[in-house]
């Protein structure tokens, strides 16, 4: 992908307009407050076939009596159209079109697959259904109405087309999961996940893979005691396994579970075991192995030892240099981190990394100028596209509206299937200058273009929410809980929302209680939890479960929640200490800023 010319648009940027710009601070303050919701919105097509061919299908909606049907070639061959001319609402809707009548399984496939890529899920359960009906026995078709009905956090139906692909696969159930644990894996629906896996290991309890997926999707959705209770269950099998056929075992399921009782607060004896096999073998493998579970346990001074260690061996030298550089950021000792990344660059290893780094030290540093010469230099891997979006509310705050504009049109033109995640940024962009017109007017459009995404709800509660219309962002979290009521995201939410502005607060604890049954160690329910215990006048009650949330995220709303607590109940001084240290990693935050000014000047 042509990354280069997204750093072309910084250079030439900064060339012609650097002597404009306001040396402020790079960071915004502005936040959605929603942490477990990525808000999904894109533009909807302003003009060209894909109107035109909206328009036709309207017309032909409400003229029933018109009894004219379009070839089936219409259909396709406008839709492919309309993925070139990134049309996206409009391919999906034409090959939707295309499937209602089709018999051909080829045609139906690449509409499954076109909905899919457009982010539709209610257009594509609709097209896997006639698949279905078309050719029952295609396991292709399960396969796509299992992806659709997750994707709509619908997992019953999920579970059962999953169920029919596991129990009719010629490869068989253990290798079929290899593509289910793709699915799943890939998934930003971490919750609905985890509830899918659980149903299949219900379907198939003797199967090692399916306990691994479900204690896998356990830990991403923050309940590491279910993780360790599959893990246990499947290395439990492997053992058995490998005691029959001599196969050895696998080190890897065996790490992950270590990781999983730590992080379920069994911390002492998997730090043992892991220390007794680096006292026994001391490979680079076993002291990285030590390394990543003593920052795990957040044990980060003698992780940072081991790391060190490691980095005398000449084959470790990058590995452990971008560890102990993640681990100096994580604290906020960002003179530190940057000597770490640049080592990093002189070593010509993790470039990308290290420019991404680099950058946002220099963004929370408050120099732009710096961030965005970083910024445009990172042009491989997963911070690529973070990467740019910051880039793009830096030439936007600082003066180059048009440049940040070009610079995500031509990022949506090269990830499409990024479109979510750039639209958000491009929403909160124009929502942190106040410029309240375009921000809706992408959150309205966007609606019509994804009106599956559950993403732009939280969007707009969250614009709702800035702007003082609680009445309105309820609302609209409300709407996303009716939707999915087995979302913990969409509980925590809601609940959260309702806490802060205290509104109906036992139905906040509620919801919020809910959520923490279904995801106990997730940090931003936690908080949570501890804020609506502080809100009802529960200050101790509150307390342990904002210093957990604290101890896994140290996020600046937290901290922020977490003093105002310690405050209450006569701990000034270490809430200053939570403030300062939160400070130092975030010292444009908000919610920190005015909770801390607030409480210690009415002292």
């Amino acid at each position: 992908m042509p990354w280069k010319r997204f750093g072309l648009i910084l250079k030439e940027f900064w060339c012609k307009n650097y002597s404009d710009i306001k040396d402020e601070s790079a960071a915004s303050g502005y936040s959605f407050r929603y942490s477990e919701a990525v808000f999904s919105f894109s533009i909807i097509s302003r003009a060209g076939l894909g109107l035109g061919v909206l328009a036709l299908s309207a017309c032909a909606g409400t003229h029933p009596k018109a009894d004219v049907q379009a070839p089936q070639s219409f259909y396709t061959v406008t839709g492919e159209l309309a993925l070139a001319r990134q049309e996206p609402r409009v391919a999906a809707i034409q090959y939707a079109n295309a499937a209602a009548h089709e018999t051909d399984p080829e045609i139906l496939k690449r509409a499954t697959e076109v909905t899919a890529e457009t982010l539709q899920p209610s257009l594509m359960a609709g097209v896997a259904a006639r698949w279905l009906y078309v050719d029952p026995k295609s396991l292709d078709a399960q396969r796509a109405a299992a992806r659709a009905a997750l994707a709509l956090d619908k997992v019953d139906e999920a579970a059962a087309h999953y169920r029919i692909v596991l129990m009719n696969s010629p490869a068989g159930v253990d290798a079929e999961f290899a593509d289910v644990e793709t699915d799943l894996g890939t998934n930003e629906n971490v919750f609905g996940a985890h509830q899918l896996a659980d149903r299949l290991a219900s379907y198939f309890p003797t199967s090692p893979s399916a306990l691994r997926i479900q204690g896998v999707a356990a830990m991403r959705a923050d309940d590491p005691a279910a993780a360790v209770h599959s893990l246990s269950g499947a290395l439990a099998i492997e053992a058995a396994a490998t005691s029959e056929s001599g196969k050895p075992i696998h080190k890897e399921l065996a790490q992950t579970l270590l990781r999983a009782r730590i992080m379920a607060g069994d911390v002492e004896e998997p730090l043992r075991s892991a220390k007794a096999q680096l006292d026994a073998d001391a490979s680079p493998t076993n002291r990285f192995n030590y390394a990543a579970l003593l920052m795990t346990a957040q044990r980060l001074p003698e992780a940072t030892e081991q790391l060190e260690i490691l980095g005398r061996n000449a084959e470790s030298t990058a590995v452990a240099l971008r560890l102990l550089g993640l681990i100096d950021f994580q604290q906020g000792h960002f003179d530190a981190a940057s000597a770490r990344f640049r080592q990093l660059l002189t070593a010509g290893k993790f470039a990308d990394d290290a420019f991404y780094y680099l950058a946002m030290i220099a963004d929370r540093n408050g120099d732009p100028e710096r961030a965005l010469r970083f910024f445009s230099q990172v042009q491989n891997g997963e911070n690529v596209v973070p990467a740019l979006l910051r880039a793009a509310t830096l030439l936007y705050k600082h003066g180059a509206p048009s440049a940040a504009d070009e610079l995500l049109d031509k990022l949506m033109e090269d990830e499409p299937q990024r479109a979510p995640e750039i639209l958000t940024a491009r929403a909160r962009m124009y929502a942190q200058s106040r410029d309240l017109n375009k921000a809706f007017a992408v959150l309205e459009k966007g609606a019509m273009e994804y009106p599956d995404s559950v993403e732009l709800r939280y969007a707009t509660a969250s614009v709702y929410e800035e702007q003082g219309q609680i009445s309105a962002a309820l609302r609209e979290l409300t709407l996303v809980v009716k939707a999915r009521p087995n979302d913990p995201a969409a509980m925590n939410a809601l609940g959260f929302t309702l806490a802060d502005h205290m509104k109906n607060l036992s139905r906040a604890r509620k919801l919020i209680e809910r959520a923490h049954a279904a995801a106990p160690r997730n940090p931003a329910i936690l908080d949570s939890l501890g804020w609506v215990h502080f809100r009802q006048g529960n200050a101790s009650e509150a307390l342990p479960f904002l210093r957990a949330a604290y101890a896994d995220d140290r996020d600046g709303d937290i901290a922020a929640h977490l003093g105002e607590v310690l405050w209450n109940v006569g701990q000034q001084d270490e809430a200053q200490r939570i403030w300062s240290e939160a400070s130092a990693i975030e010292p444009e935050n908000l919610l920190l800023k005015s909770t801390r000014h607030r409480l210690t000047q009415a002292n």
